[in-house]
């Protein structure tokens, strides 16, 4: 399956680190200012947002960022205040700075996320230096899903061919099929074991990626 790989991407949200912070800033930080300011309860506040939420949809841009969602609202806060509340909700997941340091002198190491940029660079603040690059589908190239055309166009501006990189995500869609439709030798991590509706083999940590190159012969 991989060939001589230079470059080894990863998702973020539920690949390298957990959902809280993120569902905390959206479902908890959103409407709980909202019910602050209209002075209604937080569980009428938490409707009204999520309707809002679903009625844009996540096939519009707007609905990634969340400088829209506070403008929208007119709500007293910024980005900044808001992932400062819920600092204590970010997590990496243990296996990644490990695997990361055993992987970074053999391989360019780069995130590929559908996440809004500022979000990525929150959640691995300690972690950015291990990274070539950190690419946002939503904030550097304004596409709201990882298409194919979006790996495409990181595989050009890294200069390397598709069956050269390696990623790793735990989307069906944006992190396995599309990135494999090009060429990309796309791993699919589950860490929850979820059913899969495909039958293909995923790895549930980071650690089996390892174990995998060792496997393939690929240097670690």
């Amino acid at each position: 399956m991989i060939k001589k790989p230079k470059v080894i991407s990863f998702d973020v949200d539920g690949t390298l680190v957990p959902t809280g912070f993120v569902d905390a800033v959206w479902l908890e930080g959103i409407p709980s200012l909202y019910a602050q300011k209209y002075k209604i309860s937080f569980e009428e506040a938490y409707q009204i947002v999520t309707q809002a939420y679903n009625e844009v949809g996540d096939h519009r841009i707007e609905w990634y960022y969340l400088d829209y969602w506070i403008k929208r609202f007119d709500l007293n806060t910024s980005k900044e205040e808001l992932f400062n509340r819920y600092r204590h909700k970010v997590k990496i997941y243990e296996d990644v700075e490990p695997v990361i340091n055993a992987l970074r002198n053999n391989y360019k190491l780069i995130i590929c996320s559908n996440a809004e940029k500022d979000f990525i660079l929150f959640q691995l603040k300690s972690l950015l230096n291990q990274f070539h690059h950190i690419f946002s589908a939503t904030s550097d190239f304004k596409e709201v899903k990882k298409s194919r055309e979006f790996y495409g166009r990181i595989c050009e501006l890294l200069k390397v061919e598709p069956e050269e990189v390696i990623h790793i995500g735990d989307h069906l869609i944006f992190d396995y099929i599309n990135p494999r439709e090009i060429g990309i030798n796309a791993i699919l991590i589950n860490r929850n074991q979820h059913k899969v509706a495909l039958r293909i083999h995923t790895i549930k940590n980071l650690k089996e990626l390892l174990k995998l190159l060792d496997y393939l012969n690929c240097p670690i």
